[in-house]
């Protein structure tokens, strides 16, 4: 496969700036091209010491790029098809990373070495998400094949399947605390199973969305579930009991990407409506619609929130970066 290394790091290239509110402060975000892979970026993943961004693509490469200025660190090179999805390890010692070859893979983030290749799905694996806890043991998946799979890392074995989805699973998420995962499907709902390795049924079925949900994901505090669909809305539970909140209509295209902020309140969300927002979950207001000039598909921030990192169709990396106020 063809690898294109596009160094551009050093040149700066900046767009327009976009302002909003947030409380009394008047805040600008700027936006630079870092860097690009030779196809769609697919996902982005901020590691939680805010210190490297991962980002994987069609062209079937992972990159990992350093924070906050944007330097290419590692090229991963492995999987044979499409990398679909990323996952930090809750230590931030290991990558998981889905593709259409089948596979999820784990790699070393220091050496970019793949550790374990993690077989088994009879069909491309879409999403992928590393337990948090400081072990790291245990990964889930999802795949067109309608399951989902927990894994335990040290074997590389399968050791849960949950099955109920009755169309494709698309994305997956652990809660934080390690007690529940979430699975979202083109089936319009999203599946709540416990990482309890004896229970495999359904702890809850949501079927707020009346579209295919294409990504899905926990608050930092475990006090919220946010998914988004196929028609651009957000929908928003609470927990423990994962009782429906909210419902945004956030843009106007498929939301592909969530991202969640350290106060657990303010998300960042990309749709194929080229357009960055920011929401406040609890008020349900927009503080920040950024226009890009390009298809926007996966996102992740650090922790304040100060650079929102996007992966665009046109295989861009691009950091939005919040201004110093003059």
């Amino acid at each position: 496969m063809k690898i294109i290394h596009f160094y551009i790091a050093s040149l700066i290239i900046l767009f327009s700036v976009s302002d909003f509110v947030f409380g009394k402060e008047l805040l600008k975000y700027s936006m630079t091209i870092v860097g690009k892979q030779s196809d769609e970026i697919q996902g982005v993943f901020v590691n939680k010491m805010d210190t490297k961004v991962a980002s994987c693509s069609a062209d079937g490469t992972i990159k990992i790029w350093s924070l906050p200025d944007g330097r290419e660190l590692l090229t991963l090179i492995g999987h044979t098809g499409p990398v679909y999805n990323i996952s930090f390890s809750g230590n931030d010692k290991f990558l998981a990373s889905a593709s259409a070859d089948h596979t999820i893979r784990i790699w070393d983030v220091e050496t970019g070495k793949e550790i374990k290749k993690l077989t088994g799905q009879s069909d491309q694996v879409i999403g992928v998400y590393f337990s948090q806890d400081d072990k790291s043991s245990y990964v889930a998946s999802t795949s067109f094949d309608k399951i989902v799979r927990m894994w335990d890392i040290e074997s590389g074995k399968e050791i849960k399947k949950l099955i109920g989805h009755t169309e494709q699973t698309n994305n997956v998420a652990y809660s934080y605390d390690g007690k529940f995962i979430a699975s979202c499907s083109d089936d319009k709902t999203v599946r709540i199973w416990s990482t309890d390795l004896n229970n495999k049924n359904e702890v809850k079925i949501l079927t707020d969305s009346k579209f295919p949900v294409l990504t899905v994901l926990f608050s930092f505090d475990n006090k919220y579930l946010i998914s988004g669909n196929q028609d651009g809305e957000v929908i928003i539970w609470s927990l423990p009991d994962f009782k429906f909140e909210k419902n945004l209509k956030a843009h106007y295209g498929l939301i592909q990407d969530i991202s969640i902020s350290e106060d657990n309140k303010t998300i960042v969300t990309s749709s194929h409506d080229k357009k960055i927002k920011l929401w406040d979950i609890t008020t349900g207001d927009n503080l920040l619609s950024y226009d890009v000039d390009i298809e926007v598909w996966a996102v992740d921030m650090v922790s304040d929130a100060s650079i929102i990192i996007i992966g665009c169709k046109d295989g861009t990396i691009r950091f939005l970066t919040k201004e110093s106020k003059d």
